[in-house]
Parts: structure tokens; C-alpha cells; sequence
């Protein structure tokens, strides 16, 4: 089966189309030059018409073989002929970016929202004074939409098995984001100096893991105490960190956070961490995650504090949660270079289910960062600091 746009034999046709449309026309000046000078021909005549014939032929073959080498189909096109088809470039909606996959989280390419999910469309069910003064509302929603849009409060307040079916209406294909595509996302960030700068967000642009340089985790500071909309300037990455709604550059006031995390391929994601927590796709039972001589509680990824996570552990389903699993120089990172930590409300033998949060919240602190793991939320449990991004 042969795609459209395949041309691989069109030099070697156009060659013979050219040597019959010669060919006919010295057939025919032959026939009128008998005919005119009624003269038969010689047959030193037609030993000269093969050998120019066979000159010919040697001239149109190297064309036709360049032809044929250069025919390509067009970049970006895709064409079917009997079900064959050409590869086109990932292409994502508006206010999405394409994500570059990992081999060793079984992910290709794919589409995430650039901004936490917004809902568009739905009936507000009822609303919560966070700060007692009426400076943030925070909604929950009935019905609606799920977009990716810079404006707009977060759709939190919403469970992780709502947050699946509302993903489902951001597009055809759409899904809560799975946890190979969040570890996706982290370890690659991870690796971008982009990511490593000031604590106030500045100075960015240092190898990983550079000592006083940490990983950008987001607005998470409880100030101001709410959750922050987007600019749509991504240059204005501590954008609202110092006060609601007013673009302060990083570093040039106290306080200032940097909300914005860069991949490698130069695309942008806003409040991947801090902001509002992440539900993810996943769920694991309290018997099963990972605790300390027993116990549950924050762990960090390393054991210099003395209480943490070992490298050569695996945790079963959850070996992935460790920065040093992918990037082994993080084996003695944790918090105090941003890259998070995890929670777990470990109970022996427990099999009640709990659901993945990633990422941090406004609240969190130093704790949050791109792995952040909080393990304590059952997949209904919904809250104001929590909610989701979509992929595709």
C-alpha cells in the first residue's frame, strides 16, 4: 500500500513518458520524409536512429534516479492511500504543550495543558470565604468544561474521580493526566537549567543540582492566601506572588515566586507546582506506600536529614517517585533543593484506597516541588487547594 504522497517512482515516469513522446515524434518524421521525398532509408540510417536512442535512454536514467531519490512526501502533510499514512508533527490545542516523552515511563509524545484546569460553563454549586474577608471565594462547581486558560481560579474543590470525567470534556482523547506523564514532565524540568535559580525565582539558568540554587516551586508561600490566576505573558513568571493580580520581576521584591517551569523543547507550563495540588490517575492502597521504621508521614527523598526515603528502595508500584530513579546525581536532593517531598499516610495493612495529589499547593511551603506526592486523599475526597490538568 503506497501513500499519496509518496512519489518514489515519478522520475522513472517521467523518464518514459519523455523517451515515448520522442520517440513518436521521430517515428513521425521519418513517415513524412518517406512520404515527401518518397526516398527509402539507408540502413546505415536506422543505425544512426538506435545508437541515438540508446544515448537517450543514458541521459534520461540518471534523471529519472534523481527524481526518484528526491521525491519526499512534504513535511507536516499526512496522506492515506488503502489505509497508508505519512508521520505529521504532534500538534496540540490552544493554551497546550507538547511534552517530550521517556522511554522509561512508556510515554511518547503528548499534550498537557499549559495552565491548571478552569472550569468554563458550569453553575457555581456553592462557594467558600478562605480568608474570612471575602478576598477569595473558592468555588465549587456543577457541570461545565474543562479548559486551559492563563485567567481564572483553579477548579478545585473537585475529587479525583470527577476530575477524570471532567478531563474527558477538554477535547476528544483528553485524560487526567497519568503518573508516567507527571514523572514525564518532572524529570525533564529536573534536568533544564532553566528551572534552577534564586529562591525568590531569579538568577536562573545554573547546572541542577547547583549548590544555593533551587528548583522553581511556585507561588507556595500562603502569600497571598489563595490560589493566583495566570499572565499570559510567560516572561512574567512571579507574576501575583507579591500582590493578587500585579506582575512583580522576580528577585526584585521580597517574596517574589517563580511560578513557571520550562521543558526542554522551550514550552511552558504555569503552577505545575504550588498553586493548587494535581490529582493524578493513580491510586494505592495504605498498606502498601512507603513509610519510615513503620511510620507514615513527610519523608524526604534523601536520607541526609536522617529521615527519608533509601535510593535502593522501590516501594513496589512506587519506585518511580524518586528524583534519583532517572537523574542519579538527586540522590542527595530533597526539599531543600526544591524538588519536593513525598507524604504518606501509611497504615499496616490497610486496604483502603487513596489517590495521587503532585506538585504542592499555595500552602505548602518548602515542601512543595515538582515531586511532591501527597499520599492521603481517598479518589472522593475533593478540596480547595486541590485540583487537575488534563493530557492528551
Amino acid at each position: 500500500m503506497q501513500p499519496i504522497c509518496n512519489l518514489a517512482n515519478t522520475g522513472t515516469n517521467i523518464a518514459l513518458i519523455v523517451a515515448a513522446a520522442l520517440g513518436i515524434i521521430a517515428v513521425a518524421s521519418l513517415i513524412l520524409y518517406q512520404l515527401k521525398t518518397g526516398k527509402a532509408f539507408s540502413k546505415g540510417f536506422f543505425a544512426l536512429f538506435i545508437f541515438f536512442s540508446i544515448v537517450g535512454t543514458l541521459v534520461l536514467s540518471p534523471a529519472a534516479t534523481h527524481a526518484e531519490g528526491a521525491a519526499d512526501c512534504p513535511t507536516g502533510t499526512q496522506a492515506s492511500q488503502n489505509g497508508g499514512t505519512t508521520p505529521t508533527p504532534l500538534t496540540c490545542p490552544e493554551n497546550w504543550v507538547i511534552v517530550p516523552g521517556n522511554s522509561a515511563y512508556n510515554t511518547t509524545d503528548f499534550c498537557v495543558m499549559k495552565y491548571s484546569a478552569k472550569n468554563s460553563g458550569g453553575t457555581v454549586a456553592s462557594s467558600r470565604d478562605i480568608n474570612g474577608d471575602g478576598s477569595f471565594l473558592s468555588n465549587t462547581y456543577s457541570g461545565g468544561t474543562a479548559v486551559s486558560t492563563a485567567s481564572g481560579q483553579p477548579w478545585a474543590n473537585i475529587s479525583q474521580t470527577d476530575a477524570i470525567s471532567a478531563s474527558q470534556t477538554a477535547g476528544a482523547g483528553a485524560h487526567l493526566i497519568t503518573e508516567n506523564e507527571w514523572m514525564t514532565i518532572a524529570h525533564n524540568v529536573l534536568a533544564n537549567p532553566a528551572n534552577w535559580c534564586d529562591a525568590d525565582g531569579s538568577n536562573c539558568g545554573n547546572a541542577p543540582g547547583t549548590s544555593g540554587k533551587v528548583l522553581a516551586s511556585g507561588h507556595n508561600d500562603s502569600s497571598p492566601n489563595m490560589p493566583l490566576e495566570s499572565s499570559i505573558d510567560d516572561s512574567q513568571a512571579c507574576y501575583g506572588t507579591v500582590t493578587q493580580g500585579v506582575n512583580t520581576a522576580c528577585g526584585s521584591e521580597a517574596g517574589t515566586q517563580k511560578r513557571t517551569l520550562t521543558l526542554s523543547n522551550g514550552s511552558v507550563l504555569w503552577d505545575l507546582v504550588g498553586n493548587v495540588g494535581h490529582w493524578t490517575a493513580s491510586t494505592e492502597t495504605l498498606g502498601n506506600l512507603p513509610s519510615f521504621s513503620g511510620n507514615g508521614g513527610p519523608l524526604e527523598y534523601n536520607l541526609d536529614s536522617g529521615f527519608g526515603l533509601s535510593v535502593v528502595d522501590t516501594w513496589g508500584t512506587l519506585a518511580y517517585t524518586n528524583p534519583a530513579i532517572q537523574n542519579p546525581a538527586a540522590a542527595s536532593w530533597g526539599a531543600g533543593q526544591g524538588v519536593g517531598f513525598l507524604f504518606s499516610d501509611f497504615s499496616s495493612g490497610s486496604s483502603t484506597v487513596v489517590a495521587f495529589v503532585r506538585g504542592g499547593t499555595w500552602v505548602s511551603g518548602p515542601f512543595a516541588g515538582t515531586f511532591t506526592l501527597f499520599l492521603a486523599f481517598t479518589p472522593s475526597d475533593s478540596y480547595s487547594y486541590v485540583g487537575f490538568r488534563a493530557a492528551l
